[in-house]
């Protein structure tokens, strides 16, 4: 159907493409502060220790064995047994192992971006069990002095040295150099004394920064945590949740409990490799900043083309139910106002919170349209009409923002209100003569008169 309210219909279809272009303009500059800000996040986390893993304390011996082997495709006349030597680290976990922290929280900043950072107090006791088992003495051919050690993802982290005692007794650390290889990095450790005989218990005291997490690997038969702080926005992860946890605006108090049978992985890691700091193998919790404004502004630009699609969908209404035409500069212009609504709003969230920058970029935005259509109208009454009718939009698109977990149903809601209201409004309208006027009798539509 070749007539003017087609060719209408695709300039406004043309002049949403053209907006298309700013708008992922502002989305690719949101994109890019975002990843500033991770930059940033990363930098300083990296500086204090980093999301901190700690695992252990586990007894290690050393020992060098040998095994008697045969060897394959061996002849007749000659001897086909031998002695294979081999060193291996015994690794025993304890029996109870029970952590009791506090963790003290910060936000630290630089520039605009900030991230939280933490240091806890961490007292560890763990009831080791008989590590002296008996062997075939021909198999062991030297063992040395068993150790305790500790592994934690990031030795930087830590404030001061880690002490460590045995049955009350304080034992001398063992300094970086001297440990033996084949325990792997990122180790703390201290000789057990040599007539330790039956069980014992192991008390470790950790002074340790860290940013963003603090996991705790199980390698017990039973493990308990005990972890308290003040950072009000925790994220649970890892193998199991707390089997208790109070969170609050002052703070989280979390228990965790948990056995060999579910931490198995993690307990068969350590014995076999010494080394494991599987963040899903561990009792973890995160610090969450709530929402930044950022965030909000990436989310709030995903419904930018619905509120510049309704605000177009309404000036045509206008114009087809007032008999009033507008010009496509028009449409274009009112688009862009919309589009720097956006803009404002990603400029101003950085530096006051998102209620308040989405506030003012609303208000700046829509008195800046309710001017300007007030005077394309003619009537003062159209303008700020068409100005607070996008203000409520405005105020609804926020309402879906913080509606998380029902921004979806209120989304569709949305639209499906706006869709009955057109199709209400429009019930009645013969579009075939609404056409024939506009195209045969130009002055059916006319370009000045009262909007009301």
């Amino acid at each position: 159907m070749k007539n003017s309210l087609f060719l209408k219909m695709l300039t406004i279809a043309g002049l949403l493409l053209v907006l298309v272009v700013p708008l992922m303009m502002i989305q690719g500059k949101v994109s890019e502060r975002e990843n500033e800000a991770w930059q940033v996040r990363s930098s300083l986390s990296e500086q204090v220790g980093g999301e901190q893993i700690l695992s252990g304390p586990v007894i290690v011996v050393k020992r060098i064995t040998k095994k008697l082997q045969e060897k394959s495709n061996c002849k007749k006349d000659e001897k086909c047994t031998y002695w294979k030597h081999s060193t291996t680290h015994f690794r025993y976990i304890p029996e109870i192992l029970a952590v009791n922290g506090k963790m003290k929280t910060e936000m630290r900043f630089r520039g605009i971006y900030g991230s939280p950072m933490y240091r806890s107090l961490l007292q560890i006791e763990a009831q080791m069990p008989v590590f002296r088992e008996p062997v075939q003495k021909p198999e062991v051919l030297v063992s040395e002095e068993a150790m305790i050690i500790t592994h934690v993802s990031a030795l930087r982290g830590l404030v001061e040295l880690p002490s460590f005692m045995v049955n009350g007794k304080l034992l001398a650390l063992i300094e970086t150099d001297e440990l033996p290889s084949g325990l792997g990095e990122n180790v703390v450790a201290a000789r057990l004394p040599g007539d330790l005989r039956g069980p014992f218990s192991v008390q470790i005291r950790l002074n340790l920064n860290g940013a963003e997490s603090l996991s705790f690997v199980p390698l017990a038969k039973q493990t308990e945590v005990n972890l308290q702080s003040d950072w009000p926005h925790p994220s649970f992860e890892g193998l199991v949740l707390p089997v208790d946890r109070e969170i609050s605006g002052a703070g989280f108090n979390s228990r965790w409990r948990t056995n060999s049978l579910a931490s198995s992985s993690a307990i068969h890691c350590a014995r076999n490799q010494g080394l494991c700091l599987d963040r899903d193998e561990s009792l973890r919790v995160r610090l969450v900043q709530p929402v930044t404004g950022l965030l909000s502004s990436e989310r709030a630009l995903k419904y930018s083309f619905l509120i510049v699609g309704l605000t177009f969908a309404a000036f045509f209404l206008f114009e087809v139910l007032r008999r009033y035409p507008l010009h496509a500069m028009q449409y274009l212009l009112v688009g862009l106002a919309l589009a720097m609504f956006y803009l404002l709003l990603v400029a101003l969230s950085e530096h006051i919170d998102f209620v308040w920058a989405y506030l003012a970029a609303a208000l700046s935005c829509c008195a800046l349209i309710g001017v300007y259509l007030m005077a394309v109208m003619r009537s003062p009454g159209s303008g700020w009409g068409f100005a607070g009718s996008l203000l409520l939009v405005q105020g609804l698109i926020y309402g879906i923002l913080m509606a998380e977990d029902y921004a979806l149903l209120l989304g569709a809601l949305l639209l499906f209100v706006a869709l009955s209201a057109v199709m209400l409004v429009t019930r009645k309208l013969d579009w075939y003569s609404f056409a024939a006027a506009g195209r045969g009798n130009p002055k059916a539509m006319p370009v000045t008169g009262s909007a009301s």
